[in-house]
């Protein structure tokens, strides 16, 4: 979500168990920004899975992180490198071939 540019943004949480349903978590999130009107307020409910069984799930075929060195960049739609951290420099492209036109 953009806020303002003044970095002022106001985010306040409130976790709790529902009293009526323990395995149910509400979380309350509300911000107060600039860039907004009024403050926006939007609650998330959460099931609790007591039998939960965990399984491996392997993301590798739809990865779009790339490792250069020791820098990760990300793959963007039309195939460009994008930066994965503010002010991080570009990969050396020394190390590739250019582009045929």
């Amino acid at each position: 979500m953009p806020f303002h540019p003044d970095e002022r943004a106001v985010v306040k949480e409130r976790i709790r168990l529902d009293k009526a349903n323990p395995n149910v978590l509400r979380n309350e999130i509300t911000v107060i920004d600039n860039a907004l009107t009024r403050p926006w307020t939007v609650t998330r409910s959460y099931r609790r899975e007591r039998d939960y069984r965990w399984s491996e799930y392997v993301c590798a075929a739809n990865n779009q992180h790339v490792v250069i060195g020791k820098e990760d960049y990300f793959l963007s739609a039309d195939g460009l490198l994008m930066p994965v951290r503010k002010d991080q420099k570009p990969p050396d492209l020394r190390h590739f071939d250019r582009a045929r036109q």
